[in-house]
């Protein structure tokens, strides 16, 4: 009897394990989807119109700070910044459209399709948490 009671604290024990590592995989599986799924959002959304606007990212700071634009524009961002500064450009709006880690001469395209003003930020950049930059779209 008494060596019953360890052997099922044992089981309990690697039953939680298992369902700890098994929930994690799921979590980063969706991570991973989301990501993918902003990512193909994005190239879909750059076959455009032919409607472009740039936004430069050079020494902690995005030029012009705030763009104006018709609807169906693509806005590119392109890092020149040879600080090794790494960069990802997010906007406030939830997951409406984030980039990957950017290093100098990399670049983030998305296309705005709807009229509104979209705040960014660099999520990189934690000194930085308010808003960066303003598309407006009209």
């Amino acid at each position: 009897m008494n060596k019953i009671i360890p052997i099922g604290i044992i089981i309990i024990v690697i039953v939680i394990i298992i369902g700890a590592l098994a929930y994690q995989t799921t979590v980063n599986k969706n991570v991973s989807n989301n990501m993918t799924n902003m990512s193909n959002m994005t190239s879909a959304n750059s076959s455009s119109n032919g409607l472009q606007a740039t936004v430069k990212v050079e020494n902690g700071t995005f030029n012009p700070t705030t763009l104006t634009v018709q609807p169906g524009t693509t806005v590119t961002w392109i890092v020149n910044d040879t600080s090794n500064t790494k960069y990802m450009i997010t906007s406030n709006q939830t997951n409406l459209f984030m980039s990957n880690n950017l290093t100098n001469g990399q670049s983030f395209s998305f296309q705005f399709n709807q009229t509104g003003n979209y705040s960014y930020y660099d999520m990189d950049s934690m000194s930085n948490m308010g808003p960066n930059g303003i598309i407006i779209v009209q």
